[in-house]
């Protein structure tokens, strides 16, 4: 048994080595493992979540930074697949009533829009996380998902959209701001990973 031991502890060592120097590619076993990894810290962020409400229009949740990352780094499928999965596991794991769809289309949405932001062809990482994550804010956030819950729970019947927003949704983007904060903060760590997509740099055309 010790023998069979020591002769399968190179190969697994040499698999993993392999997985680590993985390009972060769709399908790929790295991949693969990021988005599971994005998925289950996505969903215990929404647990915490749950503690941190301190009004009725203001819960302080770490989730979008997680779902910025996951864009970012996961492409368009694997950004919104992690906000799908994470968002539905959330709401099976921590039921708060009924699941409204239009809010998983809303959250799932902010993963593919964070990808396709952090494709805009900017050499600044930094720039690229507060762009997805303002551009998240306002149509998922404060668009989609403020929609989804006004009408899903009917406040359409006792107030107009606006005075729905600002009575329970006006905090929204204080809470995108320390997301996107704690992204920024981040990035040093992304980069020694090697998670980040490399910003292409445009070679200086010669004369």
């Amino acid at each position: 048994m010790n023998n069979q031991q020591e002769i399968a502890t190179p190969d697994d060592k040499t698999h993993t080595r392999k997985v680590r120097t993985q390009k972060l590619e769709f399908g790929t076993t790295k991949w693969l493992t990021y988005a599971a990894m994005f998925t289950a810290l996505a969903v215990v962020m929404k647990f915490i979540g749950q503690f941190l409400t301190l009004t009725d229009s203001f819960k302080i949740t770490l989730i979008y930074v997680v779902w910025l990352i996951a864009g970012a780094t996961l492409g368009v499928f694997g950004g919104g697949a992690v906000c799908f999965a994470s968002d539905v596991l959330g709401a099976i794991i921590f039921p708060t009533g009924a699941i409204n769809p239009f809010l998983i289309l809303g959250n799932t949405v902010y993963g593919v829009i964070a990808a396709l932001a952090f494709r805009i062809p900017i050499k600044s990482y930094v720039a690229k996380f507060i762009i997805a994550g303002a551009i998240c804010t306002v149509i998922c956030t404060c668009g989609i998902n403020t929609l989804a819950i006004y009408y899903s729970y009917s406040y359409y019947k006792v107030i107009n959209v606006w005075q729905y927003f600002i009575a329970y949704r006006i905090m929204q983007p204080v809470v995108a701001v320390i997301n996107i904060a704690i992204a920024l903060a981040m990035i040093p760590l992304l980069n020694r990973l090697k998670l980040l997509p490399p910003i292409k740099r445009r070679n200086k055309a010669t004369a």
